[in-house]
């Protein structure tokens, strides 16, 4: 196997020993045992646990932040291209919870902030101002952004504190339909 392929077989295997048991729950033992490797691995390829957590939690922010992650959808209006994209981001944290927890942990836990989602994330949320702008928001920027913390701030804490969620309510955003509503209608209320 070459190396590259090893070391993308390892940090899949993070991301799974991240899924199951949580970023506090990840060992080099338990990475190696989902990759089907030697533990002594981890290290030959990224000399310890936490330069691999680091690599993992560096490529799986750029994903979520980055533009190309979404479909250009030319033509589409701006309440369109929002509810899309936040479907996916939303469906994202509902299949890697504890990615997105662990990329926020670090964040609440820090006085100084993790860096590593900040900065993707600022420029994410300038790229979709700007992207909505395009597609004719009647909104000023100032009415944008504020719309769009309020959008990103309401999708991340339903996926971050799923238990916040009433039972009785059924909100379970794993579930299409249920994920559609909730973004559509938080969208429709906030992006003219």
């Amino acid at each position: 196997m070459n190396m590259e392929s090893m070391e993308q077989q390892i940090i899949k295997a993070a991301i799974e020993c991240i899924e199951k048991y949580g970023l506090s729950g990840v060992t080099n033992r338990r990475i190696a045992e989902i990759a089907n490797i030697n533990h002594a691995a981890i290290n030959y390829y990224f000399r310890s646990k936490e330069n691999l957590i680091t690599k993992v939690m560096e490529l799986t922010v750029k994903v979520v932040f980055n533009p190309d992650f979404f479909d250009p959808q030319p033509g589409v209006t701006a309440k369109h291209r929002c509810i899309s994209i936040f479907e996916k981001m939303v469906k994202g944290g509902c299949d890697y919870p504890e990615i997105m927890r662990a990329h926020f942990y670090g964040l609440m836990n820090q006085n100084n902030g993790d860096l590593k989602i900040l900065d993707p994330y600022k420029s994410f949320m300038i790229w979709l101002c700007k992207d909505l702008s395009d597609r004719g928001t009647k909104l000023t920027q100032e009415e944008l952004q504020l719309a769009l913390t309020q959008i990103a701030s309401a999708c991340f804490m339903v996926v971050l504190v799923p238990n916040l969620n009433i039972p009785d309510f059924e909100i379970d955003l794993r579930n299409e339909e249920k994920r559609h509503v909730f973004v559509s209608r938080l969208v429709e209320k906030l992006i003219a």
